[in-house]
């Protein structure tokens, strides 16, 4: 009885307690205190932009209950503790509450620029987010090109933009990153929207890039041109160009008297047809420089009317040429001029002429023609090795042609066809050899200058300085002309040259044949290797020295 009793007190206790407990708990419901920031508005969770050179579409995941967006970049890092604005280049977007939605376009960027970029979201209900971050927290604007054209030279470049763009500046930097030049953009440039810029080296890779203040506003990478001569206008062919008459009659049309037709290292040029090169034009054929000559192998060259000069410099000049069908040819000339003509000069310097059946220079039929001079200079040429023709072949009818003076000049002659130089019957100024290599010249019975039987020949003689004859083909004579003196300074004759008549006086013997003097002379190897002989370094074509 007195169990029973207890037990009842106590569970009595117990639910007592427990009434007090939820009187407690339902009176205090409302009470305890709350976390504000819970209720602010989302972060934006996810951004992307897509960027231009002065532009950027920025694209985001929206929040809920977003009413607008506020975006900042800065060229400077952004995180939280960094104060809105602060940055720098920061630009703000969308105090204006504006943005509203994505995407959305940044403008007035910095071209080539790394920018940082954040943003928040707002509402009049509800506090902002905190501020949201791309991923990778930047993006980079692209290069701006407002370069619309170029051109370059050996020493300069002229460049060109829309006139009164907004630039200050404009920096070249070489190959290697360091900037040559800093040019402050003056208000012509501006408004006329250009610049030389020269002092430069020729063949040489340059960057110029125009600025506004930091922004890149356009980058042009260049290598300048090799020197070519003074023109009124070159014309740089590239590999896959074809020289043709096309070509000279645009430059004739333009008003062009002078022109250089410049030419890449190691570019062949094959044409069927010949040449004309139109009255009043002068014109340089220019080899630009190259581990190879630019190969020229045209039928030939019409020189009809007045030219100042024709030039060949630092190209190779081949018979040896090719159809448009693919088929193999043999060109007889390289000038084959019938048609009246007077030229200045007609000029070979640093080049090889090989590979014609006849002959690279002749005159002939009965329109007057008159070349002043005909030259080569630092060349390699070779003849033919039939007696048809001669190197330089005059054949026109008695005066009608002539070519008033010659000049071989630190040359190697290999192989002259009939003679070295043929004039028949006409009278003409001066032939010198300076400083040359001859080798294999001459038909049977042929002269090194013939001028006929009837005594003409050059006025002013003919000049041999520091020359080396090695051998003929054939027993042959040595000058038919009139009787001006021959002037022969330091040159030598080895015991293969076989000149049995009309023989060149002073003439230095050299007891040995070419196989003595020379390394390889079957081989076209004229380098000097008697260690005895007097003019190992001096005489001769200074290209075969004794080293």
């Amino acid at each position: 009885m007195k169990i029973n009793k207890l037990k009842y007190m106590t569970l009595s206790g117990v639910l007592s307690l427990l009434m007090v407990f939820a009187a407690t708990s339902c009176d205090d419901a409302n009470d305890w205190s709350t976390d504000s920031s819970y209720n602010q508005l989302f972060s934006v969770p996810k951004m992307s932009v897509s960027a231009n050179a002065t532009d950027a579409e920025l694209t985001w995941t929206t929040t809920p209950g977003t009413e607008y967006y506020l975006i900042e970049i800065s060229l400077d890092s952004l995180y939280d503790d960094i104060a809105m604005g602060s940055g720098k280049g920061s630009i703000i977007y969308g105090e204006d509450k504006s943005i509203t939605k994505s995407p959305y376009t940044l403008e007035g960027l910095y071209s080539d620029s790394k920018y940082f970029i954040r943003m928040k979201a707002f509402s009049t209900s509800k506090p902002e987010s905190k501020w949201g971050y791309m991923s990778d927290f930047s993006f980079k604007t692209r290069t701006e090109q407002i370069f619309e054209k170029w051109t370059i030279s050996h020493d300069k470049i002229t460049l060109y933009w829309p006139a009164n763009s907004v630039a200050n500046r404009i920096e070249v930097t070489d190959a290697s990153g360091t900037v040559i030049k800093n040019i402050t953009l003056t208000s012509t440039n501006l408004e006329d929207g250009n610049i030389v810029i020269d002092g430069l080296t020729p063949l040489t890779s340059y960057t110029a890039t125009l600025y506004n203040n930091e922004s890149k506003r356009g980058v042009v990478d260049f290598t300048t041109t090799a020197k070519v001569p003074d023109a009124d206008y070159t014309a740089f062919l590239q590999s896959s160009d074809s020289l043709n008459n096309d070509l000279f009659t645009t430059m004739a049309e333009a008003g062009y008297q002078t022109v250089n037709i410049a030419l890449p290292a190691g570019s062949i040029y094959y044409n069927e047809n010949s040449l004309n090169i139109p009255d009043g034009m002068s014109v340089t054929f220019f080899g630009l420089p190259g581990e190879k000559q630019a190969i020229i192998g045209v039928k030939s060259i019409d020189i009809a009317g007045t030219h100042d000069f024709i030039k060949f410099e630092n190209v190779e000049i081949t018979g040896a040429s090719m159809k448009a069908d693919g088929n193999n040819t043999i060109n007889d000339y390289l000038f084959n001029q019938s048609k009246a003509s007077t030229v200045g000069s007609i000029e070979f310097s640093n080049s090889l002429i090989n590979g014609f059946k006849n002959t690279p220079v002749r005159l002939q039929g009965s329109d007057i023609k008159v070349i002043d001079l005909v030259k080569f200079e630092n060349c390699t040429v070779f003849g033919a090795d039939a007696r048809t023709y001669s190197l330089i072949h005059i054949d026109a009818s008695s005066g009608k042609g002539k070519i008033e003076n010659i000049e071989f000049s630190k040359t190697t002659v290999i192989y002259s066809g009939k003679c070295l130089v043929y004039s028949r019957n006409t009278d003409f100024t001066s032939l010198k050899l300076a400083d040359c290599t001859f080798s294999k010249l001459l038909g049977s019975g042929d002269y090194i200058l013939d001028c006929d039987k009837n005594g003409n020949g050059p006025s002013q003689g003919v000049t041999i300085t520091n020359c080396i004859f090695g051998s003929t083909l054939a027993e042959g004579k040595g000058i038919r002309a009139n009787d001006k003196p021959v002037d022969v300074t330091n040159s030598y004759i080895t015991n293969d040259m076989k000149i049995t008549g009309n023989k060149i006086d002073d003439l230095i013997t050299y007891d040995g044949g070419e196989t003595d003097l020379f390394k390889d002379p079957a081989q076209y190897d004229f380098t000097i290797i008697d260690g005895s002989f007097a003019g190992k370094t001096n005489c001769g074509d200074p290209k075969w020295y004794m080293k």
